[in-house]
């Protein structure tokens, strides 16, 4: 009868185990802390992405809100001729012709800005704004971000009122001597409204004209006050984030 002898396993004491333990711990541990810096790495690579492009999307805007300013500056001085005229209104063949012209070039194609919001949309939908770790910055981009809510409002005036202008014209003017000019030409001629003629010669009719347009011309201007301090956030914004950020003016 065979006797089977048991393979003997050499037992470990506590030192050996402890020791395996130890090793194990700090392979986790030091994936734990490598996995850690590489987020910490990628997230700071997105965190700079996004401020560049933040800084990118406000200088546009500072383009834009100095072109759109400077265009209803220029349609506040027609208005307040169109007001003029309206108001001084006494039935000659030229009055009616100015009319016709500074009422094109008052009421046509609205002055608005678009706030850039390809880089804030980001912010706002993927989380984004836990990236950005400079309070103010965050503080900066979250007041540039109410400024153009309200630059929006009052777009919306300033649409309204527009057209509660435009509706008011509609017993008094002929629309054919605008037909060329809305189909796509940019230039106004002063020939283009030779000829032009009120289609009612009611003198209240025209100041009620020239009441709208005096209200419109407010609108305009609290728009353009708007635009100034749309202005102001975007370069207070571009400003923080280069100094938050160490950021040269051409990064």
């Amino acid at each position: 009868m065979e006797v089977h002898h048991h393979p003997h396993v050499e037992k470990k004491n506590f030192k050996e185990y402890f020791l395996e333990f130890l090793m194990i711990f700090l392979a986790v541990t030091m994936g734990f802390f490598a996995e850690s810096i590489r987020e910490h790495v990628t997230d700071n690579a997105k965190e700079k992405e996004f401020v560049e492009s933040m800084i990118q999307d406000a200088i546009t805007d500072t383009t834009n809100i100095q072109s759109s300013f400077e265009q209803n500056e220029k349609r506040m001085d027609r208005l307040d001729s169109l007001c003029s005229v309206c108001f001084n209104y006494s039935g000659t063949p030229k009055e009616e012709m100015e009319i016709y012209r500074l009422y094109r070039y008052g009421l046509v194609h609205p002055s608005f800005v678009s706030p850039t919001e390809r880089t804030l949309l980001q912010l706002k939908n993927s989380g984004g704004m836990r990236l950005i770790k400079q309070k103010a910055a965050v503080d900066s981009i979250i007041a540039y971000d109410d400024m153009a809510k309200k630059l929006a409002d009052q777009q919306a005036y300033y649409e309204r009122y527009q057209n509660e202008t435009i509706n008011s014209s509609f017993v008094l003017l002929n629309f054919k001597y605008y037909q060329e000019n809305l189909s796509g030409r940019t230039k106004i001629l002063p020939s283009d409204y030779d000829g032009a003629y009120l289609l009612i010669k009611d003198k209240n009719k025209v100041i009620e004209l020239g009441n709208r347009v005096v209200v419109y011309k407010g609108v305009v201007g609290f728009y353009n006050f708007r635009l100034q301090e749309m202005q102001n956030h975007a370069v207070n914004l571009i400003t923080t984030l280069r100094k938050e950020y160490h950021l040269k003016s051409g990064e």
